[in-house]
């Protein structure tokens, strides 16, 4: 059972009052996330996101749309969640290295979800061009917050020189990976995952 996935009775029982449409919505894009991610776009079905939560088919339709606004709606909130984690005011810390450290550890606990896992493993080509511009967009948009965070470190001292643009490209592509192996029910937490990972980079970036 994916750790993120939503519990079908918690989710749509009514006692007391009924939930909110967008509470329900969050719910459907959850476990059509889940279910992207166990099965793949292409061999879920609108009807198993329904089984998952215990609800009808034109209930999911009535709240959420169709497969393809589905699969939309799962890379938003990942998209959301990158965009923001990369803003100029996100970084906090005295030195880049400290800055660079918190967006590691922001990127990994995103990508460790199940919004994250499935923006990762379902391919692009499965998206609506609007949503695969922003894919392309925000992936910009990290690389070069990386890649200024790496200067500013070399500047400031806390990072020895090496090549930004390479080092980009190892920290992203270790940071991406993680959504093709993680489990929820692994050994590892997501923290732990940017914890090592970190220390890998900083070992050899590490002034001499």
């Amino acid at each position: 059972m994916d750790g993120n996935a939503p519990k079908a009775d918690a989710l749509w029982s009514t006692p007391g009052r009924p939930r909110a449409p967008d509470a329900k919505r969050d719910a459907i894009v959850t476990a059509a996330a889940a279910a992207f991610v166990r099965n793949g776009y292409g061999a879920t079905s609108v009807e198993e996101v329904a089984a998952r939560l215990g609800v009808s088919k034109p209930t999911i339709y009535y709240y959420a749309g169709g497969k393809q606004e589905l699969l939309s709606a799962c890379f938003e909130v990942a998209l959301d969640a990158y965009s923001a984690a990369v803003d100029e005011g996100a970084a906090s810390g005295a030195s880049g290295r400290e800055k660079l450290h918190g967006v590691v550890q922001d990127y990994v606990r995103i990508t460790t979800t199940v919004h994250g896992r499935c923006l990762h493993r379902v391919p692009d080509v499965e998206l609506t061009a609007p949503v695969r511009d922003r894919l392309r967009a925000v992936k910009r948009k990290v690389d070069a917050r990386i890649r200024d965070l790496l200067r500013e470190a070399v500047r400031d001292g806390s990072l020895r020189a090496a090549d930004v643009r390479m080092t980009t490209f190892a920290i992203s592509g270790a940071m991406n990976s993680i959504a093709q192996w993680y489990s929820p029910d692994g050994k590892l937490t997501p923290d732990e995952i940017a914890d090592s990972l970190w220390d890998t980079f900083v070992e050899g970036l590490r002034p001499r």
